[in-house]
């Protein structure tokens, strides 16, 4: 489900964040991937692996203003990924939620009159993550979050110091996927555009069994089986949407190379989760349009044992 001619040179947004570095050591695997553009509100050469730098290109640069400083980028760009937003984190608050919103308006724009033909949108679990409490929750089942299901943003959970609500940063991603699809309407479809519903990664080896109940690792998070309802209903939530690094490489390159002529004005949101065994949220409407086919349990894995707890970026 290829793309007739894959992306050879592909702008970065966002580049500097933890999946951005590792998106950019993953497209610089690919054959077909000639030449890299970073763009981050500042960039750091010291970040990316010195056999980068020939075919990588940084770029300091503040989306929220189309500059040509950073436009001019998308001249030759044959694909987009775009990653960055004002505030990275779910507590981002309803100003970061409109400065990420300007931010992906002026980069759909510079890439749909610089004839980019694809982008790819970071969107997040937080566009759904009413989902994860009643009433919604009582409607889900393995298989059942699927890419067509009504957007719920907004996630409710303690991250272990208090407790947070993703509203602002999941309204952020809806807005932003409805954008995609709108660019692509309007330029037929010449701009396709791809809604990547992020799950969740853990930054470096990205060890499932250190997820805890507040998403990330949590030195002092007591043991599964002595966690309150509400706890165990998080960790649940949270390991169900785990992806994995080497199945985050294989939903990047599909979502970037993926032949577009069947999707609806050419235009498609995907769930980015790996295959994890009973999960609510689908994975195969993006094996049906992209080819995304993960490889990875959660489940598998945290039957391993952990050797180390690592604390998280």
């Amino acid at each position: 489900m290829s793309f007739r001619r894959p992306p050879a040179h592909i702008v970065v947004t966002g580049a500097t964040g933890q999946i951005g570095r590792k998106a950019i050591a993953m497209l610089a695997r690919q054959p077909w991937c000639k030449r890299l553009t970073a763009l981050d509100v500042e960039t750091d050469a010291s970040l990316f692996s010195p056999d980068l730098h020939e075919r990588l290109t940084l770029v300091t640069a503040d989306l929220q203003h189309a500059d040509p400083a950073w436009t001019d980028c998308f001249a030759d760009a044959d694909a987009v990924l775009h990653l960055a937003a004002k505030h990275s984190t779910p507590d981002a608050s309803w100003e970061d939620a409109l400065a990420s919103y300007n931010m992906t308006l002026n980069v759909l724009t510079a890439a749909a009159t610089h004839d980019v033909s694809r982008l790819v949108f970071s969107s997040s679990n937080h566009a759904m993550g009413g989902y994860k409490d009643g009433p919604l929750a009582a409607s889900m089942g393995p298989g059942k979050l699927t890419a067509h299901t009504k957007p719920a943003p907004g996630t409710r959970w303690f991250d272990g110091q208090r407790e947070v609500y993703s509203l602002a940063y999941g309204t952020s991603k809806v807005m932003g996927e409805r954008l995609c699809r709108a660019y692509s309407v309007i330029t037929q479809g010449r701009l396709s555009t791809v809604a990547v519903r992020i799950g969740w990664a853990l930054p470096g080896d990205n060890d499932p069994r250190h997820i805890s109940y507040s998403g990330v690792a949590h030195q002092h998070a007591p043991a599964s089986e002595r966690l309150d309802e509400a706890s165990a209903r998080a960790l649940q939530w949270f390991r169900g949407m785990w992806l994995s690094n080497q199945d985050l490489e294989r939903l990047l390159i599909a979502a970037l190379t993926a032949d577009p002529s069947r999707w609806p004005c050419g235009h498609v949101v995907v769930n980015g989760v790996s295959a994890n065994q009973g999960s609510v949220w689908d994975v195969i409407a993006g094996r049906d349009s992209i080819g995304y086919a993960p490889q990875d349990d959660v489940q598998a894995h945290l039957c391993r044992p952990a050797l180390t707890r690592c604390s998280a970026d």
